[in-house]
């Protein structure tokens, strides 16, 4: 005679609950680890579309000193940059003043607010949205292309900078995850936090407790944010998180 066997009520609920405990512990990295991944592959693709913006504006125009920048922290100037590298991307007809507006940002260690980059009467940047969700701003650093950021010929002429919000008002508004920033110099963009950076080095400006400022580098070239997760990460050592022991994944964002 043959006995049929199966599973009784309890032992399919407490299954059922072993496996929600389970996933409710993995669900919020998995997550998070998405985000990263997105945001990475839209910094990369819009630091592709600006490099190649800029490439075409310098044919025609002539390097970024002959933009007429006007001067440092100049309005005017910032204005001109965005009027000629706004027409490579597909822009929503919005404002100057309303892409940017009532956007609080934040620091990469949460302990502080980030500066506002509100452009129009008042402020120091200019601004355009594309169609995509991006936010672009930029700020005169140098009407010369003279400033030096750092030991390399293109970061000691540095004519402006570039901010970019990869998913535009959607929150967290945090530098070092959706907010990352360019120079604009006379050779080309060159991301904030590269190895010739002495201004925001990645080693200061970009691990767990820092401002964030200096990520934008390590995102395009190492193409992870694995500094939001752990320490010790160098460009000329540990380039990733090993495994999730070390790691400090936010859920909440």
């Amino acid at each position: 005679m043959m006995i049929k066997r199966g599973f009784t009520l309890a032992e399919v609920l407490i299954t059922l609950g072993v496996i929600g405990i389970v996933a409710a512990m993995i669900l919020p990295s998995v997550l998070v680890q998405n985000r990263e991944r997105e945001n990475t592959a839209k910094l990369k693709k819009i630091y592709s579309t600006m490099t190649q913006a800029y490439t075409r504006v310098v044919a025609e125009q002539g390097t970024p000193e002959f933009w007429d920048l006007v001067g440092t922290d100049d309005p005017t100037g910032a204005k001109n940059i965005k009027d000629l590298l706004a027409p490579y991307f597909n822009t929503v007809p919005t404002a100057d003043d309303e892409t940017w507006k009532n956007l609080n940002t934040k620091l990469l260690s949460n302990r502080a607010t980030g500066p506002n980059i509100g452009s129009g009467i008042g402020g120091k940047y200019s601004a355009f949205a594309t169609v995509d969700g991006v936010s672009v701003a930029f700020t005169v650093e140098d009407k010369d292309c003279s400033a030096e950021f750092g030991d390399s010929d293109a970061l000691k002429n540095v004519c402006a900078t570039l901010i970019v919000d990869v998913n535009g008002k959607t929150n967290p508004n945090q530098f070092g995850f959706d907010i990352f920033q360019f120079y604009i110099t006379k050779y080309g963009l060159q991301p904030y936090g590269s190895q010739a950076d002495t201004t925001y080095p990645f080693e200061d400006s970009c691990q767990l407790g820092s401002d964030g400022y200096g990520c934008a580098a390590w995102v395009v070239f190492r193409g992870n944010m694995d500094y939001r997760h752990c320490t010790g990460l160098a460009w000329n050592g540990k380039s990733k998180c090993h495994g999730l022991e070390d790691s400090k994944y936010n859920s909440g964002l």
